[in-house]
């Protein structure tokens, strides 16, 4: 959305939202797109790295499609995140304050770079722990046998989950931002903390203790770390209100 002097009209938002949607549409499209292409090659790249030579049943005809049509949908879209970020900080940009538009961009990055380290944990860390511990329950007269959709759907399902719970310092550091918490609440509740992350690692993970420590290990660590970054945004933040308080 462009400066302007001029007001715009609840209707000119409107417009301008509806441009900034298709914008990220067709972004998101062609993306999905190009990630079609090398839809089978990523395919390949998941199965091998989840189950080293082994082959992955496809039950359904249409599952080896659906699951390459799968691969491109969440790779298209992951790739636009960034410009999804972009655009949403065009529409926003105009009603901010300066000093919280330069503190915008930083945080639709750090958004970004939590979300790829948090599917890239999942992906390269805790799925291949997961699958191979999972495989050593079977016994000798059971055969580990895994179809492609249930594979692809568990995956997903962990990585999504992993990228979510990797949003936690920004999160807390928003909190701290405007206001709602102070580092010193954040600091004093560790304990409050650990149960809520091994609570969501129980959940997102099949439950059992290997496997929710490999993701509940990073989450503490990026929790203690977050209020680390959180102490030094509550200075700035009383600082820049002292500021803008001497300006009044």
């Amino acid at each position: 959305m462009a400066q302007s002097d001029t007001p715009m009209s609840f209707l000119d938002h409107l417009e301008e939202l509806r441009r900034s949607i298709i914008r990220a549409l067709i972004v998101a499209i062609v993306l999905v797109i190009a990630a079609w292409a090398f839809s089978d090659r990523l395919l390949e790249a998941l199965i091998t790295l989840l189950l080293p030579g082994q082959r992955v049943l496809a039950l359904a005809p249409a599952e080896a499609f659906s699951a390459r049509i799968n691969v491109a949908i969440w790779t298209g879209g992951l790739l636009a995140v960034p410009y999804l970020m972009y655009e949403v900080w065009r529409f926003v940009a105009p009603g901010l304050k300066r000093r919280e538009r330069r503190f915008a961009v930083p945080w639709m990055v750090a958004s970004s770079v939590l979300l790829y380290s948090g599917i890239a944990f999942a992906l390269q860390l805790l799925l291949p722990v997961l699958m191979g511990m999972l495989a050593s329950y079977a016994t000798p007269h059971v055969e580990a046998r895994t179809s492609l959709g249930a594979l692809l759907s568990f995956a997903i399902q962990l990585a999504a989950g992993c990228g979510l719970l990797f949003q936690l310092p920004l999160v807390l550091c928003l909190l701290v931002w405007f206001g709602i918490v102070s580092p010193g609440t954040l600091a004093r509740a560790w304990r409050h903390a650990v149960f809520f992350i091994a609570l969501g690692a129980a959940i997102i993970t099949p439950g059992d203790g290997p496997s929710m420590l490999v993701l509940a290990a990073p989450l503490v660590v990026l929790y203690f770390l977050s209020v680390l970054v959180a102490t030094a945004l509550w200075k700035i933040r009383g600082h820049g209100r002292a500021k803008d308080a001497e300006g009044a």
